[in-house]
């Protein structure tokens, strides 16, 4: 019975301990999500930067082109079509890491599922499995009190047969009042004494 217990505290833990770990993987999960909203907002941030680094590029690409037009000067515009591209490739590299964020963040969501799936399939197989001992012993008990109930039963009719049986003789005889000697019922005189019954 002690074995049965101590497997029953076994499997309650380790019930427990997966409840645990779960808990903690949402935990931590829930941290990596707080942690990818700030990085996004740093990322918008930076592309908004950029965004207005390029608007005032072409800004002042527009205004040379203009004054250019009116003075009829050349310009270089080597150096801030440079400065576009350059600006124009940040975006894009900024845009990749947005791809490969959301990517990994997807990869990571499926991951999770597939682990959270596999520890509910543990916890119930465990939660089976600790019923099915319950149950299997549940049935032992039982049937070890009907055993004993069946003995007791046989033994309150033993006692019960042998009070009646010796009942049943007292009836059967009768005892001198004087010598105290026992005889069948019926007698009139008693053989040793020879008091009248």
């Amino acid at each position: 019975m002690s074995d049965f217990f101590d497997n029953l505290a076994k499997q309650g833990k380790a019930l427990w301990e997966s409840a645990v770990s779960t808990a903690t993987d949402l935990a931590g999960t829930a941290k990596d999500t707080a942690s990818d909203l700030v990085d996004q907002g740093k990322d918008k941030a930076e592309e908004l930067r950029l965004k207005g680094q390029q608007k005032d590029l072409f800004v002042k690409l527009g205004e040379m082109v203009f004054n250019a037009e009116i003075t009829g000067e050349a310009f270089d515009k080597t150096e801030l079509i440079d400065q576009l591209k350059t600006v124009a490739g940040s975006l894009t590299a900024l845009a990749e890491k947005r791809e490969a964020i959301i990517a990994a963040k997807e990869a990571a969501k499926q991951a999770a599922r597939a682990k959270a799936e596999t520890a509910e399939e543990k916890v119930d197989d465990q939660f089976d499995s600790l019923k099915e001992s319950v149950a299997e012993k549940w049935d032992d008990v039982k049937e070890a009190v009907q055993d004993k109930v069946a003995d007791v039963k046989e033994k309150a009719e033993d006692i019960v047969e042998a009070v009646r049986s010796k009942t049943e003789e007292e009836e059967e005889t009768i005892t001198c009042p004087v010598c105290g000697v026992v005889l069948p019922k019926g007698t009139k005189v008693c053989p040793v004494c020879g008091v009248e019954l």
